[in-house]
């Protein structure tokens, strides 16, 4: 069996969800996989036993819910002028392991130390869906793609031996010779999830600072919420429909379980996990991370949800949210499908073709452990 390296992103809790499924998939098949990461991937998966090749994390600035490209470009500057370093202590790092495989997701320097080492590679993320797939698109987000594309050219391989995007939407791919959409890879712990139905509207944001207003929306509007990732104010007594929470996962997959719906900026994997427990969803994406707009336009066009785009969400929105909550009260979950094994198909696929081109690949079977 198979050295499988994982390189993923490592800001936010998002690649990691993905990254640790895929892992189990793999190690359950007998494949070794060791992580490789930066930021809190790294910390997130130190804390599970995992022993991670460290790497420097790419960062993303944002306030007020919009990207600061100028703050973004500086933060990364470090790592873009060091970029022959970085690739090569990696590069030697990998080499020592001696893997047979790099996956990348999303991940900008583990692809590129796999090229030195003539690696094969596998590019698995849900960002690539902004590049490698055809749709149509409003005149007014074009700008903002144009820009995505550029930075995810730069992140993410262009020539990958296979491209895997996780998704719950389907246009139309590319490359079909390499490219492959797949369902939503969906971790263990919310596959065992049975959904119930509770009182509260569960609320996220990636990046809470300058949405002051919407804490007001919550309050005026006088319905449980239940809200995370904001700094939690002096006074909660002002806010008594409202509770605050830090980080925590088991709390919120129980409060994920049993909410009536999700209101959230419009990142992959929240929307994925919603969906597949069958929660209303309404998505107020980042500004300036087209993805995300991506993301929160086919929500849309598949009827799969609600979506307020280019602004800060209204009372008036929150009104039709509740009403959108209450025609799908009676409706039994209608998405739930999944893409971990497809997944795991597709790179053990690319294995075997691998082991017939690279002939340094071992074909003898190994321990699975990390």
């Amino acid at each position: 069996m198979a050295r499988i390296i994982y390189a993923l992103s490592g800001q936010g809790r998002g690649h990691t969800s993905r990254g640790m499924a895929v892992a189990e998939g793999l190690r359950g098949r007998g494949h070794r996989v060791r992580f490789c990461g930066g930021g809190a991937a790294q910390k997130i998966l130190q804390a599970q036993g995992e022993n991670v090749i460290p790497v420097r994390q790419l960062q993303t600035v944002l306030r007020n819910n919009t990207i600061q490209a100028r703050a973004t470009l500086l933060a990364n500057w470090p790592s873009i002028r060091n970029l022959d370093q970085i690739v090569r202590k990696l590069a030697d790092q990998i080499c020592e392991w001696k893997a047979d495989l790099v996956i990348t997701d999303f991940e900008a320097f583990s692809w590129r130390a796999a090229n030195l080492l003539d690696l094969p590679v596998i590019s698995l993320n849900h960002q690539q869906i902004v590049t490698e797939t055809c749709y149509a698109l409003p005149t007014r987000h074009k700008y903002h793609a144009n820009l995505a594309r550029i930075v995810i050219n730069i992140v993410a391989p262009r020539t990958p031996n296979r491209l895997l995007l996780s998704s719950f939407f389907y246009p139309e791919v590319k490359r079909p010779d390499i490219t492959t959409i797949v369902p939503p890879i969906i971790r263990s712990e919310i596959v065992q999830i049975e959904p119930t139905e509770g009182e509260h509207i569960l609320v996220y944001y990636n990046q809470p600072e300058g949405n002051q207003a919407l804490l007001e929306h919550l309050r005026a509007d006088g319905r449980r919420y239940i809200v995370y990732n904001f700094p939690k104010p002096e006074n909660t007594s002002s806010y008594p429909n409202i509770t605050f929470k830090p980080a925590c996962v088991e709390e919120f997959l129980e409060d994920l379980a049993d909410c009536r719906g999700v209101l959230c900026t419009a990142g992959f994997t929240l929307l994925s996990e919603s969906l597949y427990l069958g929660k209303p969803l309404m998505v107020v994406p980042n500004r300036g991370i087209f993805e995300q707009t991506l993301n929160a336009v086919f929500l849309e066009r598949e009827a799969l949800g609600k979506a307020v785009i280019g602004r800060n969400i209204s009372a008036d929105d929150l009104t039709q949210f509740h009403a959108y909550i209450d025609s799908k009260a009676n409706m039994n979950r209608s998405w739930n499908v999944r893409g971990n094994s497809e997944a795991i198909d597709l790179i053990e696929e690319e294995l075997h073709l691998s082991a017939t081109s690279w002939p340094h690949l071992r074909p003898e079977s190994q321990t699975a452990d990390t």
